[in-house]
């Protein structure tokens, strides 16, 4: 019984076999159209792959999504911050434009001295001394020494009172120290009027010149200058600008209010004059 079932087994895979091997030749015969059996076995691939895809690209598109999400929400944050960055980036072109416009003005004006300048920049300034002194950052190993002119782009703001070896310490203008033996000329109509500074005006944020001769004409805007006969100032250093004169207490003279050239509140790039006490009694 055994032998009978194992031979009809063999008999079936053969026929199988045969079939399997009629099949395939027919299949890859040169042929206009497909079989029943052929478009049923496609049409049921075809229905299968779609059956079984479609879920498979709805998972994939949502996972795509998120991933696309994600990848957004990282470059809005980054665009962001680069958002944030932009009124410090748009203050910090503001501040070296102003900077090298300064640095521009420096040189225009040191090139038109008669004596060499050794450009600087304040590195402290104290509070409660804002209209006494600074501190630069140069001293006497730049060749600085005590005595001599410091001025802005605009004009005269003090006098070097302390110099150490990298930094000097600066006196403005503004204070009684400096104002000291400061003889002034005013020029008016191409002719200099003499006077000498007594003392800043705080409340009016002026220089106050005294011992000005009686009928001596100053009018508002006339330029004040230094005038090189007292003091450790060369001659010509621009000060300030006239905006009132009136005569003394006992109307014996004159006093003129003076409006520095240069800005007290905004001094960051000054420039030192190299002069040598002795130049200056030329």
């Amino acid at each position: 019984m055994n032998k009978l079932f194992n031979r009809n087994k063999m008999l079936m895979i053969l026929f199988g076999i045969i079939v399997l091997i009629l099949l395939i030749g027919f299949s890859m015969a040169d042929r206009d159209s497909t079989t029943k059996a052929e478009q049923f076995t496609a049409d049921a691939t075809a229905g299968t792959q779609t059956v079984i895809g479609a879920p498979l690209n709805f998972v994939g598109n949502i996972f795509s999504t998120i991933s696309k999400s994600f990848g957004a929400l990282e470059e809005n944050e980054k665009l962001r911050a680069k958002l944030d960055m932009l009124p410090q980036m748009e203050a910090d072109i503001e501040r070296l434009e102003a900077e090298n416009e300064e640095l521009r003005n420096a040189l225009d004006v040191s090139s038109k001295r008669e004596y060499d300048t050794t450009a600087a920049r304040v590195i402290s300034r104290s509070p409660d001394q804002w209209l006494d002194s600074f501190t630069i950052d140069k001293g006497k190993s730049d060749g600085l020494t005590e005595g001599m002119a410091v001025m802005t782009t605009e004009g005269l703001i003090g006098t070097v009172r302390r110099a150490n070896g990298g930094s000097s310490y600066i006196e403005m203008l503004t204070t009684s120290v400096s104002q000291n033996n400061l003889s002034v000329e005013i020029m008016h109509d191409d002719e200099p009027v003499y006077g000498n500074i007594s003392r800043y005006d705080n409340e009016r944020n002026l220089l106050v010149v005294e011992n000005i001769k009686n009928r001596s004409g100053l009018e508002k805007g006339d330029e004040v200058f230094t005038s090189g006969l007292v003091g450790d100032f060369p001659e010509g250093l621009i000060i300030g600008t006239v905006v009132e004169v009136e005569n003394d207490e006992y109307g014996l003279s004159q006093n003129a209010y003076v409006q520095l050239k240069s800005n007290v509140d905004d001094i960051d790039t000054v420039f030192v004059l190299n002069r040598s006490p002795e130049s200056m009694e030329d």
